[in-house]
């Protein structure tokens, strides 16, 4: 059995760990999920909940399995689930945890010798910290290609899973540092799990569902502008749906950098701007200045494939080409109009942009 100093340790990296797992599954977070199923197996081990041979066990076999299986994790493509790779690392792990439960004791030091690299002339600890550092090098290598939190996050968890295997830790300062990286993986997937409900994955910005959360919880009088993109669908017609999504990003920069706003992704090539605390006076001279920086913006496209995969009376465009966008502004007035009707007055002044031959600012 273990000690009391290991018992609570133990048991609060087998809840955290098995929280975040949880959260994980429920978001689909498979990566995490494949990395968090062997860190709450190692915690078990550690609490020696799942061996019923005390921490020294548990701390051998985190040192001997969970540092291959974890670089195997790192390294494999995301996949769905139950995909062939995720099951094969699921079946070696379940062959861990047999041969800790069930290895006899006069085999045990055998298997703790042999790995990992029992024929390295150092101790297995600083090898399997070495093992789990790499599969974190690996993580946030892909975070500096791909930027998402979620590599970053398993990156810094796996520092932390790498730390646990050092020589000096017992299994009460090992549990304890797997309660740090199951916190680090809870944060990490409830900020995913924000970005992907309130923050548009495209434009990178807070999308209708943040405005209408924003809208509701704002008092006092502000100004709200549509903005749509002018022709969008044929310029995504001609210079296909890479260069429209070009576009939209270039966009959403320059709305991202109006002062005085706060940008949302409305839906399609429209654009929402809420200026709180401002006056349709300078809320229009703001959209007036957005609407020349974005006019004087040049997206860059490719040449149109030629023969039959060219969409009939398209142009091959290649180089840079411009956009325009027509906005709407309307103040809210508390004593008037609601933030309903403040919306709808934005969406008539952009009507009445477009009508007005587009690429201008109009008033509602």
């Amino acid at each position: 059995m273990p000690t009391t100093e290991e018992f609570w340790p133990g048991l609060a990296a087998v809840m955290l760990n098995g929280l975040a797992l949880l959260l994980a599954l429920g978001f689909r977070r498979n990566r995490a999920v494949m990395v968090l199923v062997v860190m709450t197996c190692a915690a078990l081990a550690l609490a020696g909940v799942a061996a019923g041979a005390g921490g020294e066990r548990g701390l051998d076999a985190m040192r001997m399995f969970a540092p291959w299986l974890l670089l195997a994790i790192a390294a494999m493509p995301e996949r769905r689930l139950l995909a062939r790779r995720n099951l094969a690392v699921i079946g070696l792990l379940a062959t861990a945890t047999w041969l800790t439960l069930a290895a006899p004791a006069h085999v045990w030091p055998e298997l703790r010798d042999a790995f990992p690299f029992g024929w390295l002339p150092m101790d297995r600890g600083l090898v399997a910290a070495g093992i789990v550092l790499l599969a974190a090098a690996v993580c946030l290598a892909r975070w500096v290609v791909r930027r998402t939190v979620m590599e970053f996050a398993m990156g810094l968890v796996l520092i932390v899973v790498g730390i646990a295997q050092l020589p000096v830790m017992r299994a009460d300062g090992a549990s304890s540092l797997f309660c740090l990286a199951a916190m680090v993986a809870l944060v990490a997937i409830l900020h995913a799990s924000y970005r992907m409900a309130f923050v548009d994955g495209l434009a990178g910005l807070p999308n209708r569902r943040a405005l209408d959360e924003t809208l509701a919880r704002l008092s006092g009088d502000y100004a709200v502008a549509m903005v749509d993109v002018d022709h969008f669908k044929t310029f995504n017609d001609r210079h296909g749906h890479a260069a429209g999504d070009r576009a939209l990003k270039a966009v959403a920069e320059q709305l991202r950098a109006t002062r005085g706003a706060t940008a949302f992704r409305y839906g399609g090539e429209e654009f929402c701007l809420l200026f709180t605390g401002a006056r349709s006076r300078s809320a229009r001279q703001a959209c007036e200045e957005l609407r020349k920086r974005i006019a004087a913006m040049r997206i860059r496209v490719r040449a149109a494939p030629r023969g039959n995969g060219r969409k009939a009376g398209a142009r091959p465009g290649a180089g840079e080409v411009k956009v325009t966008v027509s906005i709407g502004l309307a103040e809210r007035d508390t004593r008037a109009r609601g933030s309903d009707e403040a919306l709808k007055a934005a969406d008539k002044a952009l009507y009445k942009a477009k009508g007005a031959g587009r690429n201008c600012v109009r008033l509602g």
